[in-house]
């Protein structure tokens, strides 16, 4: 039997597809997410940048439907999608950030910016654009910390989908020899 554990809450539709007489499957959330208030006016005709679900839950509580079509750039298919279901206007999307930054800047870099991010998120979108000399403002909707767990189980693979999971799971846990399995290149490395 395969021991796998994933550092995020599983769907029952998600669980579903390891077999449980193949599988023995853990499942918790390695971050605890808050969301903030979060402040969509713009002065100007500003683009909107989105790299997680986390963000546009936050902008968007509840499901709440915006007042106002918005006009955005996103890492991540599943958070463009999920924009692009409550009637925003997807300019680009990317699968990684430094990816989205260098679209932005040989296409947009003449329009100004706001990033909806987390407090603990990678420099690496803002720092690329601000370097390019693109107008960026952040805007920190959510707060993301920690939920540091001991498990005394050895597990065959643990999932991992965001580099601040790796890190919660990595404060207070080794991976010995485990089988990382991440969503993307950045959660790998």
């Amino acid at each position: 039997m395969i021991r796998v554990l994933s550092t995020k809450k599983l769907t029952e539709a998600q669980r579903a597809l390891l077999p449980e007489t193949d599988f023995y499957l853990e499942d918790y959330d390695a971050l605890e997410v808050t969301y903030l208030e979060a402040n969509l006016h713009s002065d100007d005709e500003a683009l909107f940048i989105f790299t997680s679900t986390h963000a546009i839950e936050a902008c968007f509580p509840e499901g709440r439907l915006p007042d106002r079509m918005l006009n955005c750039c996103c890492v991540g298919r599943k958070t463009a999608a999920r924009l692009e279901k409550m009637g925003h206007r997807i300019l680009a999307v990317e699968d990684r950030a430094e990816l989205l930054a260098e679209r932005i800047i040989n296409k947009y870099s003449s329009r100004s910016f706001i990033y909806f991010c987390s407090s603990r998120r990678l420099d690496t979108l803002p720092d690329r654009l601000l370097e390019a000399g693109v107008r960026l403002e952040e805007r920190v909707v959510y707060q993301t910390g920690f939920n540091q767990r001991i498990l005394d189980k050895q597990f065959d693979a643990i999932l991992f989908f965001s580099p601040s999971g790796v890190e919660s799971f990595l404060g207070s846990n080794q991976l010995h020899d485990a089988t990382a399995i991440c969503i993307g290149p950045t959660t790998a490395q």
